[in-house]
């Protein structure tokens, strides 16, 4: 019961799925998929956390179906609105 409670408290709320779908497309409309997901960690947490208000570890490593699902789905539809040329890009890797 405990585990389930801790993994209750990492959750992360609707909001900050969204901004982490919103900062994660504007990157990739930046800067191209294969560059964005070509960035080490500690430049991806400098950037992130200079970008929105919340912290890097904030970001689930292992997110729920529901978490995948939802921030999967904003950052498509931002990708598709803002630079759908790199959707079929995001979709292959």
């Amino acid at each position: 019961m405990a585990s389930a409670g801790a993994a209750a408290e990492l959750a992360t709320t609707k909001q900050q799925q969204s901004t982490i779908a919103r900062w994660t497309g504007e990157k990739i409309c930046e800067m191209g998929v294969d560059a964005f997901y070509a960035l080490p960690d500690p430049e991806l947490k400098t950037m992130f956390e200079r970008d929105t208000s919340m912290r890097y570890e904030d970001v689930p490593n292992a997110p729920t179906d529901q978490e995948k699902s939802r921030i999967t789905g904003q950052l498509m539809g931002y990708l598709m609105a803002a630079c759908p040329q790199q959707l079929e890009s995001y979709k292959n890797r």
